[in-house]
């Protein structure tokens, strides 16, 4: 992992319960405990914090997006509390 990007796999239980677990080895990536910090995605910025489990809370980004277990993220730190999203695996939810 570069000290710029950051790169994450989603679990089942992360995808389905909308939430992202930092391991120890990512947690330095991001701004300390509930400290607010935003991240750009798909033409729209969310505010997320860490939490005190090393869990960020994800939900914002299923307004429009279905994230499913295997999906990537990608996170570049574009300045501190700033960061750019990118999920190439992650599809738009389909209208019926």
């Amino acid at each position: 992992m570069s000290s710029k990007k950051c790169h994450k796999t989603l679990k089942k239980h992360e995808a389905r319960y909308r939430y992202c677990h930092l391991l120890k080895v990512e947690r330095d990536f991001f701004p300390p405990e509930n400290v607010e910090f935003k991240v750009e995605f798909a033409g729209k910025t969310n505010v997320l914090k860490v939490n005190h489990k090393n869990v960020v809370m994800t939900g914002q980004f299923y307004e429009k997006y279905k994230f499913l277990e295997n999906d990537r993220i990608i996170l570049t730190k574009k300045k501190e509390n700033l960061f750019l999203m990118d999920a190439p695996d992650t599809q738009l939810y389909t209208k019926i």
